[in-house]
């Protein structure tokens, strides 16, 4: 009863236009693979213009109903049996009265267009100042070529190759990856790769909507894996607090630096954070550190009204992804000790986060 009464509220949300830019590309990859799904939104759309075209009927019949009580009828029948002159007056008054209804009907009806119109036009504005930081790959051939050779040796090649890509980082030791719902929802086929230059194959093995991350696990036995240097940090972050954070804009690492700029994200979004950092095409999904080296966030996306403006999920909604994972699915749990990248120099905290730290190559 629970995740139905969820999914009408998601339902409502995708169509009224409340859902941001990466909630509303997976709950359209959502529709497209769920037909039962993509039938209730149908179905939910068609109640909601019925609904929508039995209040503007009501409306109308209302302003209809108003100016027809403000007729004296009785006394417009008293003056159609008076003298020619005087019924051709009355005539005259009919036809004003008839033309002023008319009026104001139209009036009403432009009105309430009106309205609808700057609403859609303002949630539109709003949209548009939301930008997700996904790559595409399409232009790029130094990475994208090692990377099809690569896939080649394996004989494994897939279909249009390097379509989008992102950043993910490691949440353990044997695998499993953590980078942004929007980045892989729809991939053909999945592929990271580390700052080696080496590519392996991955599979999205647990994926959440409403936070926008998705975990993947490299399904490749030549992967060796190692102890994580970093933790996680569930709680809250103080406003000002200096971030950075590393990812993929271009074919090689890069390294950000900021701070907390607000507690809540785009439009007030709770569980997100503010950042003042420099984010682009390419960062989704990069980690997003405090200085002592601990997870804080996960990059997501950034404004496009003003510059260095980035938001960040907060990372106690990764901790409830892992916890919320199939106990055959979870990753080890490497969470709970100390952070070893506290007390170290920027320089060599970097140097041990960046061998976790992957580009997502999509394929569609």
């Amino acid at each position: 009863m629970k995740e139905d009464l969820f999914l009408i509220s998601e339902i409502e949300r995708y169509l009224e236009g409340e859902m941001t830019v990466q909630e509303k590309a997976a709950f359209d990859e959502l529709r497209r693979t769920n037909p039962q799904i993509n039938r209730q939104v149908e179905e939910h759309q068609l109640l909601l213009q019925e609904l929508d075209h039995m209040g503007r009927r009501q409306q109308l019949q209302a302003q209809m109903d108003a100016i027809h009580g403000e007729l004296d009828m009785s006394a417009l029948r008293m003056e159609a049996m008076e003298a020619n002159q005087a019924a051709k007056r009355t005539r005259i008054r009919r036809r004003t009265i008839t033309n002023l209804a008319a009026a104001a009907c139209i009036a009403l009806v432009t009105s309430l267009s009106t309205i609808a119109i700057l609403q859609n036009n303002s949630r539109n504005k709003s949209t548009a100042q939301y930008e997700d930081v996904r790559r595409v790959l399409n232009n790029i051939q130094r990475s994208q070529n090692a990377l099809i050779n690569d896939i080649k040796d394996k004989n494994k090649a897939p279909v249009n190759p390097g379509t989008y890509g992102g950043t993910g980082f490691a949440v353990s030791g044997n695998g499993y990856i953590v980078t942004n719902l929007h980045v892989v929802a729809g991939a053909d086929s999945i592929y990271v790769q580390n700052t080696k230059g080496e590519a392996f194959k991955a599979v999205s093995v647990f994926e959440d909507i409403s936070s926008d991350l998705a975990v993947l696990k490299i399904a490749d036995s030549t992967f060796k894996g190692q102890p994580l240097p970093y933790a996680l940090k569930p709680q809250s972050i103080t406003l000002g607090e200096e971030v950075f954070t590393m990812g993929y804009p271009r074919d090689e690492i890069v390294y950000g630096k900021g701070y907390i700029s607000a507690k809540t994200g785009f439009n007030g979004d709770t569980t997100a954070y503010q950042v003042s950092i420099p984010v682009n095409p390419g960062n989704s999904g990069g980690p997003l550190l405090d200085a002592k080296g601990d997870i804080v966030g996960i990059i997501t996306g950034k404004q496009t009204t003003a510059d260095g403006i980035a938001f960040a999920v907060k990372s106690a909604h990764l901790k409830r992804l892992l916890d919320e994972m199939p106990k055959d699915k979870q990753p080890k749990k490497e969470w709970s000790h100390k952070s070893k990248l506290d007390g170290l120099s920027r320089v060599d905290q970097i140097k041990k986060v960046e061998e976790f730290v992957y580009l997502v190559k999509v394929y569609n």
